[in-house]
């Protein structure tokens, strides 16, 4: 059988036979080093032994005749740079020859005269092993670290040989599919040809895409050693190639398979990769190929095995050593198919039907959570910038969501997490600068007096931490809040949010004002709010606003009224709290914070929502005599709050928010979005009013029905757009993309909004 064509032909060359003397005569002569040959090692195309004696032990290499020089050069070179780049790496590395520069020399043999190159190295430390089943927990995982620790420490290298190419290689593989047919069973070369197919149809097209380097090639367990729990060195390089970096992943996969099966196949192979990801990191497209590459490097194993075990029978033994391992590995992947295997490794899988999810929602949360947005479910599965896509490939301008703030899934905000999470996360009993930084940044932006910072976990956290600073500073038990506003869902936070009260009830200690409607609101709502407060028993502790009135309706009374307000709540002995929950982080278009533009004068300003992009942070800024004073009531620590990973989202959002400019870009863009609202809704008898600020706007569809407000939400879902509604009865629509909404989005937003409300409204006699 001739190899195929465009293959090289160390493969079809039988390695070499030295006798043991000449052997021990030419490793005096390179390296000076006395001894004799102690046993032969195994080895795919060249002549291994054991040489030494008492004091020194080296592994001895004689090439297949077949090999050039210059592959020769790119494996010497390929390992000094790699331990040169990791010193610590446990990489075979030849020894320089007697008086040379280089790691090998040239041999002739004594009885055939052909040249061979020939190698030695220290012996390394630790057991070469063929069985993956053997392997405990911490060796499996360390595995996996020196796996992508010998990918991370060859980053960077190159050769001019590095494109050689051998049957091993996905890049050969349509040359090893020829081979095919020296697989006697026709089950398992039907499994074999299966897994070239849907290598083919799944990932060759992309191969070319994924991240490529100098890899090894072919890190199996029988390259690798083994002491105790670590890994002691790392093998032969002979296999050295440029390819993609999951290549090397897929080879060691297909020796750990051994006799594992189902799932304690999959718990050791994602054990490999939860030490391969503490080096390096994997991208989700790597993890996606990485099941088809596995059964792809089992399929050229077996086919390789079955074409040299016939070429080289007195070699069959070692040649076939990773048969059965493939064999299972291909059967059990088979039988799984593609969306089994790759949930199996921890990768994203297509997701479930829409009907069967909704279903399993309803069966695990009961009846007390929110129901899902919109009449028939949305399904998301993935999010960039103001645009969203749902299981069916659908997308979405995502014009509701105001958590996040700079995009979804935005790169600085996500690798930051991402990047800190892999590093550390503890809590603030530990010195951090992380958390500091945040906190420092945080105070540079609110008035002076707002001195300190305590860190939580969510919006309604903050409300109830700022309750209790109100109460331990003023020593008071009331509390003062707009009509329908929503500060959270805590038990101390509900109190403060009618919108969530249930109908009838309402707390003894808060009362309720008008939000401020109209061109010139006054406080006289607010002052008889007060009054009925103290009637009741309870002079005021706390007056709660939101300066953008999310929940009223979104309003926009001016700098005045709030001026005016700040008075009268000091007047009446309550702290001043401005929650920037919904409104904060430059949503409004005018500063960072809502309240700012508002004029709003804060004693305690609270920040959650948007704060870490989606990340879980929040946090309350106010005066430090105020915190003195709840610390006499007691220590305050949050185990997550404050955490590396929560203040390294935190401080990346805000440095998106500086870096791209996104205050002005929001006041600019929700100017555009209000005045061309206006311009397109200005026939329109349902709408009233179009209204707030910078980001976030409110249409006024006062005296719709509720069943007709819902249907242009509906509606405007359909034509690719998602907005909400608020106001005490949810007849505002209410439009909060995230701060980087393009220009184009904006107009299609309005055409899309404007056109909903006229049809849905005129349908329905309106």
């Amino acid at each position: 059988m001739s190899l195929p064509a465009g293959t090289g032909t160390v493969l079809t060359s039988a390695a070499p036979r030295f006798p043991e003397a000449a052997i021990s005569a030419l490793v005096r002569d390179a390296y000076d080093v006395e001894g004799s040959v102690l046993q032969p090692l195994n080895s795919e195309r060249d002549q291994v032994v054991l040489f030494g004696g008492d004091r020194r032990q080296l592994v001895v290499k004689l090439s297949n005749e077949s090999e050039s020089a210059t592959n020769i050069d790119l494996e010497e070179s390929a390992a000094r740079w790699a331990v040169a780049a990791d010193p610590g790496l446990p990489l075979s590395t030849p020894l320089p020859v007697r008086g040379a520069a280089v790691g090998h020399s040239v041999v002739q043999h004594p009885d055939s005269g052909a040249t061979h190159f020939l190698r030695a190295y220290d012996r390394l430390p630790g057991r070469a092993s063929l069985d993956g089943a053997a392997l405990d927990a911490p060796t499996v995982i360390a595995y996996g670290a020196m796996t992508a620790r010998t990918g991370r420490a060859l980053r960077g290298f190159f050769h001019p040989a590095a494109g050689r190419r051998v049957l091993w290689h996905v890049e050969e593989r349509e040359n090893t599919r020829r081979l095919s047919h020296h697989i006697a069973d026709p089950s398992v070369r039907g499994l074999v040809e299966t897994a070239f197919d849907r290598f083919e149809e799944r990932v060759g097209a992309s191969w070319g895409e994924l991240r490529a380097q100098v890899v090894h090639g072919d890190l199996t367990l029988d390259n690798v050693l083994i002491d105790g729990f670590d890994v002691t060195g790392v093998l032969d390089l002979g296999d050295l190639t440029h390819s993609a970096l999951v290549f090397d992943i897929a080879s060691a996969f297909g020796s750990l398979s051994a006799t594992l099966q189902g799932d304690a196949l999959f718990r050791t192979l994602r054990l490999f990769l939860d030490g391969y990801r503490s080096v390096t990191a994997l991208e989700p497209a790597e993890l996606s190929v990485l099941g088809d590459t596995v059964a792809l490097r089992a399929a050229v194993t077996l086919c390789i095995s079955a074409w040299r075990a016939a070429e080289h029978p007195e070699n069959a033994r070692y040649i076939q050593a990773w048969d059965d391992i493939s064999l299972s590995l291909l059967r059990q992947f088979d039988e799984l198919g593609h969306v089994g295997v790759t949930r199996g490794l921890g990768g994203i899988v297509p997701p479930p039907e829409t009907a069967s999810l909704t279903r399993r929602r309803a069966g695990v949360f009961g009846n007390a959570l929110a129901p899902l947005t919109y009449s028939r479910p949305l399904h998301l599965t993935s999010g960039t910038g103001a645009t969203l896509t749902d299981s069916d490939g659908t997308t979405y301008i995502d014009a509701y969501n105001n958590v996040p703030v700079v995009g979804h899934a935005h790169p600085r905000v996500s690798g930051a997490v991402a990047d800190q999470a892999r590093m550390l996360s503890t809590n603030l009993r530990y010195l951090h600068p992380r958390a500091i930084e945040l906190a420092e940044r945080l105070i540079a932006t609110v008035p002076s007096g707002l001195d300190t910072v305590l860190f939580v976990n969510s919006g309604s956290e903050a409300t109830d931490l700022a309750w209790r600073l109100a109460t331990a500073a003023t020593g008071r038990s009331g509390a003062l809040v707009t009509e329908f506003a929503y500060h959270g869902v805590t038990t101390a936070a509900t109190a403060l949010s009618p919108e969530e009260w249930p109908g009838g009830w309402s707390p003894g200690h808060v009362e309720r004002f008008s939000a401020p409607a109209g061109p010139h609101p006054d406080t006289e709502s607010f002052v008889a709010a007060v009054g009925r407060l103290q009637a009741a028993g309870h002079e005021p502790a706390l007056l709660m606003v939101d300066t953008a009135y999310t929940s009223d309706g979104i309003l926009d009374p001016g700098p005045d009224y709030h001026g005016a307000l700040s008075a009268a709540a000091r007047a009446a002995g309550a702290v001043v709290v401005a929650d920037e929950v919904q409104a904060g982080f430059g949503r409004t278009g005018e500063q960072l914070w809502s309240f700012a533009g508002a004029g709003l004068s804060p004693d305690v300003v609270t920040l959650g929502k948007p704060m870490g992009n989606g990340y879980p942070i929040a946090a309350v800024v106010t005066r430090g005599s105020y915190v003195e004073a709840l610390g006499k009531q007691g220590e305050f620590f949050s185990t997550f709050a404050g955490s590396p990973v929560a203040a390294a989202a935190a401080l990346a959002v805000l440095d998106v928010i500086e870096d791209a400019d996104l205050v002005r870009h929001a006041a600019a863009t929700g100017e555009r979005m209000r005045s061309r609202l206006r311009a397109a809704t200005a026939g329109c008898s349902a709408v009233r009013d179009v209204r707030g600020r910078g980001l976030l706007v409110g249409v006024d569809l006062a005296g719709t029905p509720t069943a007709t407000v819902e249907s242009v939400v509906d509606r405007v879902r359909e034509q690719g757009v998602l907005i909400g509604t608020t106001g005490p009865r949810s007849d505002v629509l209410k439009i909060r993309p995230p701060l980087v909404v393009t220009r184009a989005q904006v107009d299609r937003i309005v055409d899309v909004v404007a056109a909903a409300v006229a049809h849905t409204t005129q349908r329905q006699g309106r």
